[in-house]
C-alpha cells in the first residue's frame, strides 16, 4: 500500500547496509521501494561494507546499482581503512549544515594531518588493482570458512550463536586458550538469549588458520 496523497512529513529512512551483529545485509531496493512510495531520504549506514562489499569496496549500495538513492551515506574509516574517524556523504547543503549544526562535529577536534594523509592513502589504495586483490582475498577467505563450517555468510562478519551467556564465555575461553581472539557478545549488544562469538574475517587470515579455527570452533559443545 502507498503512502497517502497529503503525506506531508519529513520521513528519514535510516539502516545499516551490513548490520554489526548478524553480518547479514539490508534489503535495500525493498527500502528504496518504501522511500519512494513516501518520499522519504534514505541514510545508509555503510560502516561494515566499505573495503569489503562492491567493486574496489564501494559498499553495498554501489554493488546493487542504488547509490543515487542514497540521500545521506555515513561511514567509518577504523574498519577496512585502518586508521580512525568517519565520513558523511550528501549534497552540498546538507554538509554545510552540518558543519555549522552538527554538535558532535562541533564539539569535536579535527584529525592531525598525518591520520587525514594516512586515510587518503588508504582510500587509493581500494581503489587500486592491488586493493581489488585484497578484497578479493578476503571473499576467498569468506568462503574458505563457509565451508568447513557449513553456513552462508553475507559478510566479512560471521556470527556462530550459541544463546547461553555463560556458555558463550566458557566458549569464547576455550577459544583464547587455543589461540584464537573471537569475542563473545551478549546481552545487550545483543537480545537476550542470543549470545553468540563474533568472527570478524580480514584478508590477512591465512587458509590454514581459518580451517583451525573452523575445527576449535566444531569442538566446542553443541549449541542450544
Amino acid at each position: 500500500m502507498g503512502a497517502p496523497k497529503n503525506y506531508a512529513a519529513r520521513i528519514l529512512i535510516i539502516t545499516e547496509s551490513v548490520f554489526s551483529m548478524d553480518g547479514d545485509r539490508a534489503p535495500l531496493p525493498e527500502i528504496v521501494k518504501l522511500k519512494k512510495d513516501f518520499g522519504a531520504q534514505l541514510f545508509l549506514d555503510e560502516a561494515h561494507a566499505v573495503g569489503v562489499i562492491g567493486r574496489n569496496g564501494r559498499g553495498l549500495a554501489f554493488e546493487e546499482n542504488l547509490s543515487r538513492e542514497v540521500d545521506v551515506q555515513m561511514g567509518t574509516l577504523s574498519k577496512a581503512l585502518g586508521v580512525s574517524g568517519g565520513y558523511i556523504c550528501g549534497s552540498r547543503n546538507m554538509t554545510e549544515w552540518l558543519i555549522n549544526r552538527a554538535r558532535s562535529f562541533i564539539f569535536s577536534t579535527a584529525p592531525p594531518p598525518a591520520l587525514a594523509a594516512a586515510a587518503r592513502t588508504a582510500v587509493d589504495f581500494l581503489s587500486s588493482k592491488e586493493g581489488e586483490k585484497r578484497r578479493q582475498r578476503l571473499r576467498r577467505n569468506i568462503d574458505i570458512l563457509a565451508e568447513e563450517l557449513s553456513i552462508q555468510p553475507a559478510s566479512a562478519i560471521v556470527p556462530w550463536i550459541i544463546g547461553d551467556e555463560k556458555a558463550t564465555l566458557a566458549a569464547a575461553q576455550n577459544l583464547q586458550d587455543n589461540g584464537f581472539l573471537v569475542p563473545a557478545i551478549r546481552y545487550p549488544t545483543v537480545a537476550k538469549g542470543a549470545a553468540r562469538l563474533r568472527i570478524t574475517l580480514s584478508a590477512a587470515h591465512e587458509a590454514t588458520q581459518l580451517r583451525s579455527l573452523a575445527g576449535a570452533i566444531k569442538r566446542l559443545p553443541k549449541r542450544d
